[in-house]
């Protein structure tokens, strides 16, 4: 039946009654109930319903009663939507799904300068959702299944044909994202999302406070350690001397600084790694990769210079 051939292919076959939730009146729902011809085609042996000018295939309200649903939307939740208008909560949210894909299924990529790449697990079987998004905009371009760098083939593909010059990609510390975007994106500066730089900072810095505490071999030292966590992330300024946490905090700076040279320095100065000015020492398996000081150096470090990071300077 493609392109409705000739008349002569097409015969008269019945009708089938079909019923549609259109605008109501006032608050009285309202439905159009009436008969919907079908037809035949000849050549192929196909029977179909003619196409409604007012509704869509397969569907069960007008196209009136669409667009008044996706107004109210725009102020409310699914469920208050399909309790003002008496049906159910699939149908609004068939409408609201039916808009999305028509609008927004295949986005234009050509604008796009400044990108992230990330991850996220949506249901209860806590499915992975690889998501790009447009940093300028914030609009999400592109929805991959399942993670890494096979979800973003087709995107890939599609950035390639829109011919954008993209000129930043933040991602995670994955290491599959980093990849991807390197191969794909040669030309474009790398930038680790700052959230995870400073989750890894932060677990770093926790552990590298803990083994001290552990490694103390006097009562003293050991209470030097206790409760120094949250001194070395706040910020100076905001210590409180009626605490004495300034000298608490110096107190633990001047017993790391007594055990390693300073390497890395933390947002309040401390001092992380014991490497010697060449970056090496007996106990380093590469570059400033000893086990215990340097964990803490490697959480914000970085081996290219097309790699940063959007840590703010501290204050």
């Amino acid at each position: 039946m493609p392109g409705l051939r000739g008349t002569a292919d097409i015969i008269a076959k019945g009708h089938a009654v079909r019923s549609f939730r259109t605008v109501g009146i006032g608050s009285k729902p309202v439905r159009l109930v009436l008969p919907v011809p079908r037809v035949l085609c000849r050549a192929c042996g196909i029977i179909r319903q003619v196409k409604l000018d007012f509704a869509d295939e397969r569907v069960s309200y007008t196209r009136s009663f669409e667009r008044y649903a996706l107004e109210l939307s725009r102020s409310m939740t699914i469920q208050d939507v399909a309790r003002h208008l008496g049906i159910s909560w699939d149908v609004i949210k068939e409408i609201q799904k039916r808009h999305l894909q028509k609008h927004y299924a295949q986005p234009k990529l050509g604008h796009l300068t400044q990108i992230a790449i990330d991850d996220i697990h949506i249901g209860k079987g806590q499915k992975s959702v690889t998501v790009v998004l447009d940093l300028e905009s914030g609009a999400v371009v592109f929805l991959g299944k399942g993670k890494g760098s096979e979800a973003l083939k087709p995107f890939w593909t599609r950035l390639k044909r829109s011919r954008a010059k993209i000129e930043a990609v933040a991602i995670d510390r994955s290491p599959a994202y980093t990849l991807a975007v390197t191969v794909n994106l040669p030309d474009a500066v790398l930038v680790y999302d700052r959230f995870h730089v400073m989750k890894l900072f932060n677990e770093k810095l926790s552990d590298l406070r803990r083994d001290l505490y552990h490694e103390a071999t006097t009562k003293l030292r050991k209470d030097v350690w206790k409760g120094t966590r949250w001194l070395l992330l706040r910020n100076r300024a905001h210590l409180d001397p009626a605490k004495r946490e300034p000298q608490r905090l110096q107190q633990a700076l001047d017993l790391n600084a007594s055990r390693w040279r300073p390497r890395t320095i933390s947002r309040n100065g401390w001092l992380g790694c014991g490497c010697s000015p060449t970056g090496k020492r007996p106990s380093c398996t590469s570059t400033c990769g000893s086990s215990r000081p340097n964990r803490l150096a490697s959480a914000c470090s970085s081996s290219s210079p097309r790699h940063s990071s959007n840590i703010a300077p501290a204050s």
